[in-house]
C-alpha cells in the first residue's frame, strides 16, 4: 500500500525546514558552488603537470559505494568514442593487465573504503599512475601522497547524498584534460550555471505551481517510478533518481537505459491498471492506495534517431493503456551541462518526496560512512 503524501508540506517553508533535520535541501542547493569549488581545488592539486603528455591505454575508475554514480557518469561522458576506454572497477584486486601505461582514478565519500585502499596500494606497488578525490585527511589521501599522485580534497560537512558534484567535477576535469571525454572549461561552467539556476527555481521558497521539482514530487510521490534514460548519460541520471528515491524518500524505483531496458523491464507496465487522471492536487493525506507504475523518461538532448522513434512508440502505447508518463529533457550542451540539468531537478524532487512522506532525512556526512 502507498504511503500518505502530505502535499501541504511543500508550500510550508517552515515545515520543510523543521522536517529537514540534516539540511539536505540546503546542501542540494550548493551543487553549483560544489562544482566551481571542486574545479578550483583540482587546478590547485598539481594535476596539469602530472597529466602533461599522458595518453593512457585505459582508465580504471574505482569508487566507494556512495560515489559510484560519479564513476558511472564519467564513463557515460567518455562514451564509446573515447581514445582510452573508461572502465568501472569494483573488485578488491587490481586487474592483472593494469600497468604503468594505464591510469587509475579513485573517488570516494568515505576515504577509508577497504576495497579502494587495496586497489590504490596495488597501483602504487606496480607504478600505475593515479589521481584521487575524496576527504582530507584520509587514508586514501595518504596512499596518493605516498605515490606522489595528485589528490583533490572534498570539503567535509555535506551529506553524501547531496555531495555528488564535489567528486564528479574533478573526474570530468581530468577526463577533459586527457582528451578522453568531450568536457571543457565552458561545459563545466555551464553545468555550474545550470545548478545555480536550479537552486532558485527548485528551492523551498518557490511555490509548487511554479516549481518543477515540487510538481514532479507530486507526480512521483505516490507512484512506482520506472526511470528510463534515452542515452548512457541519461541512463546514469535514471540510476541517480532510483538511488536518491531510496535514500531520501524510501520509495522503490527501477531504472535503465533504452533500448535494452524496455525489453527487460517493459513487463512492469503489463499489469498496470489505468491510473486516475483526476485533480493532481487532491488531498492524499488520508489515502492508502497501491503504488502504480509511472514511466519517467529522462531524455538526452543528444539522442540517436532510433531511440527517438522508440520513445514515441512507447509513450503512444502507454497512453492508450492509461499509464502516466513524465518526460524531462536535458539542456543542450556538453556532457556535464546535460547531466547537471537532469540531476539538478531530480535531487530536489527526491528530498521533497521524502519530507512530504514524513521520512527522516538525516544521514551521515562525508567521511563518516555511507548515507
Amino acid at each position: 500500500m502507498g504511503a500518505a503524501l502530505d502535499e501541504s508540506v511543500l508550500d510550508a517553508v517552515d515545515r520543510l525546514a523543521a522536517a529537514d533535520r540534516d539540511g539536505l535541501l540546503r546542501a542540494v542547493a550548493t551543487a553549483g558552488a560544489q562544482m566551481r569549488e571542486s574545479v578550483a581545488l583540482t587546478q590547485e592539486s598539481g594535476l596539469d603537470a602530472y597529466v602533461e603528455g599522458v595518453r593512457p591505454r585505459a582508465v580504471l575508475v574505482c569508487c566507494d559505494p556512495p560515489a559510484e554514480v560519479a564513476g558511472r557518469a564519467l564513463a557515460a561522458a567518455a562514451g564509446s568514442d573515447s581514445p582510452s576506454p573508461v572502465l568501472l572497477h569494483g573488485a578488491q584486486a587490481l586487474p592483472a593487465w593494469t600497468g604503468a601505461a594505464d591510469l587509475l582514478l579513485l573517488a570516494g565519500h568515505i576515504g577509508a573504503d577497504e576495497r579502494m585502499l587495496l586497489v590504490a596500494q596495488a597501483a602504487q606497488r606496480r607504478g600505475v599512475p593515479m589521481i584521487g578525490v575524496g576527504p582530507a585527511p584520509s587514508q586514501l589521501e595518504e596512499v596518493c601522497l605516498r605515490a606522489r599522485a595528485p589528490y583533490v580534497p572534498v570539503p567535509p560537512g555535506r551529506p553524501a547524498r547531496a555531495a555528488l558534484w564535489g567528486l564528479l567535477g574533478p573526474l570530468l576535469l581530468v577526463a577533459g584534460r586527457l582528451g578522453i571525454a568531450p568536457v571543457d572549461a565552458a561545459d563545466l561552467e555551464a553545468a555550474a550555471d545550470q545548478l545555480d539556476a536550479g537552486s532558485t527555481r527548485y528551492g523551498p521558497a518557490s511555490e509548487t505551481l511554479a516549481n518543477p521539482a515540487k510538481m514532479l514530487a507530486l507526480e512521483l510521490g505516490a507512484a512506482l517510478p520506472v526511470a528510463w534514460g534515452t542515452s548512457p548519460l541519461a541512463g546514469v541520471a535514471a540510476h541517480r533518481l532510483a538511488g536518491q528515491l531510496a535514500g531520501n524518500a524510501a520509495v522503490p524505483a527501477s531504472w535503465g537505459t533504452l533500448p535494452v531496458t524496455a525489453h527487460v523491464f517493459g513487463g512492469l507496465f503489463d499489469g498496470a491498471d489505468a491510473v486516475d487522471s483526476g485533480d493532481l492536487f487532491r488531498d492524499r493525506v488520508d489515502e492508502d492506495s497501491p503504488r502504480r507504475p509511472r514511466l519517467v523518461l529522462l531524455r538526452d538532448s543528444e539522442e540517436e534517431p532510433d531511440i527517438r522513434a522508440h520513445v514515441e512508440a512507447t509513450t503512444g502505447a502507454l497512453a492508450l493503456r492509461g499509464v502516466p508518463v513524465t518526460e524531462l529533457v536535458a539542456a543542450a550542451g556538453g556532457p556535464a551541462t546535460r547531466f547537471a540539468s537532469l540531476v539538478g531537478v531530480l535531487d530536489f524532487t527526491t528530498v521533497y518526496i521524502g519530507l512530504a512522506l514524513g521520512v527522516d532525512p538525516s544521514g551521515r556526512r562525508i567521511g563518516q560512512g555511507p548515507a
